[in-house]
C-alpha cells in the first residue's frame, strides 16, 4: 500500500510539472512533446495546435495580420477540462446545437453531414438547404431575423453551444457578445487562394467531430482542382476575359491578387488587372472598365434574375454594355444565382467551379462536358 501511494505520488508530481512546463511568460502556452502536429496547407487565416487534452484554435485578424482576431480553446465536453488552460475562448467540442449567420456556415455543415446541429439560422430566405427550409417551416429551426442585427432574445432561448459568425471590418456584434455564448468567426471569404477558402472545411470539422471527414473531403477537392489547373496549362492559348457587371454606378473588379483573379490564372485566362496587387476588389467607373476590358474575348457574368440574362435584357439594362467586344461577338456566359448553388459552392467546391470557368476559357479540353454553372447568353 505504502509502495502505491508512493507511485501515485510521484504520478501527481510529474502531471503537475508537465503543466507547468507548458506555461510561457507572457505568452501562453507551448507545445509539449506529445502534441500532435497540425498542417494548414493553404489557408492563412487559422492556425491549429493540437495539445494534450484541448485543442488551440487561431483566427488571424485580416484586416491586422500582425494581430490575432480569436482564440479557441477546444475541450471534449464528455471529459473534464484539464487545469491551467490558455488564455482564450472555451469551446465544448463536438458542437450539438449551434446558430448560423450565413447560407455558407449551412453548407460548410451540410458538407460535414452535421446540419442537424443547426437550430438557428439568420436570414434563411437566402438558404437553399432544403433540410433548413423545412426545419424554418416546422419550427425545428429559428428564424434569428438579419445577420446584421439578429433577434438576441431568440438566440438566448436557443441557448446555442456556439454561433458561426462572419466578421466584418469595423462591425460588432452588439448584445450576442454578452449573452456569453461563444462567436467562432469565420474569415474564409478573404482568403486569397481559392483552396485556401476550400480548407476551411476543416476549421468547421474541429467543433463538429468530423476531422477525418473533412479532411478526405478537402484531399479530394484539391486532387480535382489541382488536375483542372494542370490540363489548362499544357494549352498557349489564353483568352482575355472581363467579369461581371456594374451595380449602383461602380464596376466592382476583382483584384488581381484576389480569389476571383487566381481562379481565373488558374482556368487559363489572360486576366486585364492581373498586375494590380489588391487581394479584394477595385471599384471603377464604367469608362475605365471599357478602356481596359473593352477588347476582352469572353465575358462572364453573375446575376440574380427570375429569367436568364439575354443580350436584349443584358442592352436594355445598360446600353454601353454593347460597346464590349464579347457582346458584339457574343461571347457572354452568365450564371443565374437565383437557382444556381454558385456561391454555395464556390468557397467549399472551388473544383466545381474551376472545371465550368475552364471549360467555358477552353472548351476542346472537356469534351462531353456540361456545365453547372455558366452557359452562353441567348438573344
Amino acid at each position: 500500500m505504502r509502495f502505491f501511494n508512493t507511485i501515485l505520488l510521484f504520478s501527481i508530481i510529474f502531471v503537475l510539472a508537465a503543466c507547468n512546463k507548458n506555461r510561457s511568460a507572457g505568452q501562453g502556452y507551448v507545445q509539449s512533446q506529445e502534441d500532435t502536429t497540425y498542417t494548414v496547407h493553404y489557408a492563412r487565416g487559422f492556425q491549429v495546435k493540437k495539445q494534450v487534452g484541448y485543442t488551440i484554435v487561431s483566427v488571424r485578424n485580416p484586416w491586422d495580420t500582425t494581430r490575432l482576431l480569436q482564440t479557441y480553446i477546444l475541450v471534449d465536453k464528455q471529459k473534464e477540462p484539464p487545469v491551467n488552460l490558455p488564455q482564450g475562448v472555451i469551446v465544448r467540442i463536438p458542437l450539438s446545437n449551434a446558430a448560423t449567420y450565413s447560407t455558407i456556415h449551412c453548407s460548410s455543415l451540410n458538407e460535414l453531414n452535421a446540419v442537424d446541429i443547426i437550430k438557428g439560422v439568420c436570414e434563411p430566405q437566402y438558404i437553399k438547404l432544403d433540410i433548413i427550409q423545412q426545419g424554418i417551416k416546422n419550427g425545428t429551426i429559428a428564424n434569428l431575423g438579419m445577420a446584421s442585427k439578429p433577434d438576441v432574445e431568440k438566440i438566448i432561448l436557443l441557448n446555442p453551444d456556439a454561433i458561426f459568425a462572419t466578421p466584418i471590418q469595423g462591425w460588432t456584434y452588439g448584445n450576442i457578445e454578452k449573452t456569453g455564448i461563444p462567436v467562432l468567426e469565420t474569415t474564409d471569404y478573404v482568403e486569397s487562394h481559392p483552396l485556401g477558402r476550400a480548407e476551411w472545411i476543416r476549421f468547421y470539422s474541429l467543433f463538429t467531430g468530423k476531422e477525418q471527414l473533412a479532411d478526405s473531403l478537402f484531399a479530394i477537392t484539391e486532387k480535382n482542382y489541382n488536375e483542372v489547373k494542370a490540363m489548362v496549362a499544357k494549352t498557349s492559348r489564353r483568352p482575355s476575359v472581363l467579369t461581371d457587371i456594374r451595380y449602383q454606378g461602380t464596376w466592382d473588379m476583382p483584384g488581381g491578387r484576389s480569389f476571383m483573379a487566381n481562379m481565373l490564372a488558374d482556368a487559363g485566362t489572360l486576366y486585364p488587372w492581373n498586375d494590380d496587387k489588391s487581394t479584394s476588389h477595385i471599384p471603377l467607373a464604367f469608362e475605365s472598365v471599357l478602356d481596359k476590358a473593352g477588347e476582352a474575348d469572353i465575358w462572364i457574368i453573375k446575376y440574380y434574375a427570375p429569367s436568364d440574362m439575354t443580350y436584349e435584357s443584358l442592352a436594355k439594362e445598360y446600353k454601353p454594355y454593347s460597346y464590349f467586344k464579347a457582346f458584339k461577338q457574343k461571347n457572354i456566359f452568365g450564371c443565374n444565382t437565383a437557382y444556381s448553388d454558385y456561391y454555395e459552392d464556390l468557397p467549399i467546391h472551388p473544383d466545381y467551379i474551376l472545371k465550368d470557368m475552364a471549360y467555358v476559357f477552353h472548351p476542346e479540353l472537356f469534351p462531353g462536358y456540361v456545365p453547372k454553372y455558366y452557359k452562353k447568353l441567348s438573344e
